[in-house]
């Protein structure tokens, strides 16, 4: 019997030991899209499981968007050690493992099980660990607020638009917008599509999976920024607490303000990818509002959006008053210190459904920042006619909406905001005119860039010129001479004198030439004089090599 069990053992250890087994990444983030060809198609192999089994002569596809990390896999060698009969520990160490790394090249890869073994390329993968995506790479590039693309405006032209992107695709992929307040480091805004995702209608509660290609395609990339996405922005949640006991000691309503730092979006299939923006999207919530109706209101949000497609506008406006322990009808706005700035706590955070099918109307969601609703009269909290009860996927969460302890939720239409306090401070559609006007902003800004460009190609051409000591002005013999390339003028030797005959000179010039290009060049040269300007006291006519 012992020695049946022994050939057992014997026969079934490196059987199991050489199954072609594939580790699937516990981060289904880096995990590859792994594809099986049965006849002439693809089909996509699901990820039940971490370990994904082959059969002997099976192939497998793989593919990275963000294209693979290095393969790194163990390989056995023995080594013929000249061992006694009875030392069984030099026997035994007569193998060693090295680990190796295979590079792969591109976003596709070919994996084969070969006689029980992984094989790359003809070359064997022995004990290969998950194979994986590199990381998606997100950065935060500098937007202009006038956009001639948009139709709606949300940015107010004081603030900054960042956007907020992937680079290591095939195609540079847009997470969001948020509309910025450098100057105390607080979030204004935010815009974000959302993504349709049609559940089969035999079980409604089955999402189709995202994946970073049915993100929008960004726009051309400008000037990236790090400090808002490293920075330490705001201080953490438990001195946050400490800071509010203290204020209660004085104020004992405070004692309900369960106030905490957390990011804006709540909810959504990328919600990994907007969290790791650290703290440039987090926002001051009451917790109650947070964690209760407004999380009701994105359940009932993310199965509606999963049919129809939307424009998602979301931000923060007014602030919080706190009534005063002493006299309940008086009241003082709740500011948080937070190091050199004093932070107001919002007042409502807001969403605005903008359609982008016209499936669906256009509406606006609040929910009361504040545990002080009943301090106020209900046209102060509710400024709008509630139209929450017109929109049949809110019905099955509306109906706690109203109570104070879990943070009043209320919709109201693009109408009724535009006639509120609120209505200039909110996104509003544009109308035609105003998107000529902001067309035109565009396009101005895009010649201002070019000659931006033009002036620093001219100033360092000149520059790396060798400076004469004198310098002659000849007549041009046509107005096509007269221009910044044949014009070699000392640094600081240009008078106010000699500046206005050459302006008048380049006056000639843009009424005879009126081009687009001879203006630009001419603007690109008068910038050129300016900067070399020198008063008159400071030369003279044998400092110029005049005689």
């Amino acid at each position: 019997m012992k020695i049946l069990i022994l050939c057992i053992i014997y026969y079934l250890v490196p059987n199991v030991l050489s199954e072609c087994i594939l580790e699937i990444p516990a981060n289904k983030e880096i995990a590859p899209v792994w594809k099986k060809k049965i006849g002439s198609h693809l089909f996509k192999i699901p990820h039940i499981t971490n370990r994904l089994k082959l059969q002997d002569g099976e192939i497998i596809h793989g593919y990275c968007a963000t294209k693979f990390k290095n393969i790194r896999y163990n390989i056995q060698h023995e080594i013929d050690f000249d061992c006694d009969d009875y030392d069984y520990g030099c026997k035994a160490n007569q193998m060693y493992i090295e680990t190796r790394d295979e590079e792969i090249s591109g976003k596709n890869v070919t994996i084969k099980c070969s006689n029980d073994s992984l094989t790359y390329e003809s070359r064997l993968l022995e004990y290969v660990s998950a194979i994986e995506c590199n990381d998606v790479k997100w950065i935060v590039n500098v937007k202009s607020v006038q956009n001639s693309e948009t139709e709606t405006s949300w940015c107010k032209e004081n603030h900054q638009i960042l956007e907020l992107s992937v680079t290591n695709t095939d195609q540079h992929h847009t997470l969001a917008h948020i509309c910025y307040d450098l100057e105390d480091f607080s979030l204004q805004s935010l815009k974000y599509k959302t993504i349709k995702r049609t559940t089969e209608p035999w079980n409604p509660n089955k999402f189709l999976p995202v994946v970073l290609d049915d993100l929008p395609e960004a726009s051309t990339l400008s000037s990236e920024v790090k400090f808002p996405y490293e920075t330490v922005l705001h201080t953490e949640n438990d001195v946050l607490q400490h800071y509010l006991e203290r204020l209660g000691e004085k104020n004992p309503w405070l004692k309900l303000a369960h106030y905490e730092y957390a990011n804006i979006i709540q909810s959504s299939p990328f919600i990994k990818q907007f969290n790791q923006y650290y703290q440039l999207l987090d926002i001051l919530w009451w917790r109650n509002l947070r964690v209760t109706n407004w999380q009701r209101f994105l359940n009932a949000l993310e199965e509606h959006i999963t049919v129809y497609s939307y424009t998602i506008y979301m931000g923060v406006a007014g602030t919080v008053q706190i009534p005063l322990w002493s006299n309940p009808d008086e009241f003082q706005y709740l500011q948080v210190q937070n190091g050199y700035v004093n932070t107001t706590v919002p007042q409502y955070i807001w969403m605005y459904l903008e359609s982008s099918d016209d499936k669906n109307p256009d509406v606006y969601v609040f929910g009361y920042n504040s545990p002080y609703a009943e301090f106020f009269h209900s046209k102060e909290v509710q400024f709008c006619s509630d139209t929450c009860s017109d929109f049949d996927w809110l019905k099955n969460v509306r109906s706690s909406f109203h109570y104070d302890n879990f943070g009043i939720v209320f919709c109201c239409s693009p109408e009724s905001v535009k006639m509120s306090a609120y209505g200039g401070k909110l996104p509003y559609k544009l109308s035609s005119s105003a998107l000529d006007e902001a067309a035109n902003i565009s396009r101005q800004e895009e010649k201002v860039i070019k000659l931006e460009e033009r002036e620093e190609t001219v100033e360092s051409t000149e520059k790396a010129e060798v400076v004469e000591k004198s310098v002659k002005l000849e007549e041009p013999t046509t107005p096509h001479k007269l221009s910044t390339s044949v014009l070699d003028i000392p640094e600081n030797y240009v008078t106010a004198s000699m500046e206005e005959e050459i302006i008048k000179r380049v006056k000639e010039l843009e009424e005879i030439t009126a081009t687009s290009s001879e203006l630009e060049e001419r603007q690109a040269f008068e910038n050129f004089v300016f900067a070399r300007r020198i008063s008159a006291a400071d030369w003279s006519a044998e400092s110029l090599g005049y005689h």
